[in-house]
């Protein structure tokens, strides 16, 4: 099941490429976050919502770097696929 949902998420990728590449001036990332039965490190906070902090901190740090996400597929627990964007001129930039 696992590889079949893996070659699912290929195909996804490849067919989107085309418009991806036509879309000028960004850039884009996919990203597998594993689940929490892959060593995640989950933390009930304050009001009661449970945080899984392995991956908020992964987010974090791709955000620093400029990348956005556009969209996330993926159930509870299980690993995500996480599409990202970011500007591709920004490094160009004074």
């Amino acid at each position: 099941m696992r590889k079949l949902i893996f070659r699912f998420l290929f195909l996804i990728v490849v067919c989107a490429a085309p418009a991806a590449a036509a879309d000028a001036g960004w850039e884009y990332q996919v990203v597998i976050l594993q689940g929490v039965t892959a060593g995640g490190t989950v933390e009930k906070q304050a009001r009661g919502v449970y945080v899984d902090t392995r991956r908020t901190q992964i987010l974090n740090e791709l955000a620093v770097d400029g990348w956005e996400v556009i969209s996330a597929f993926g159930a509870p627990g299980m690993d995500h696929a996480v599409y990202l964007r970011r500007e591709s001129d920004r490094l160009s930039r004074p």
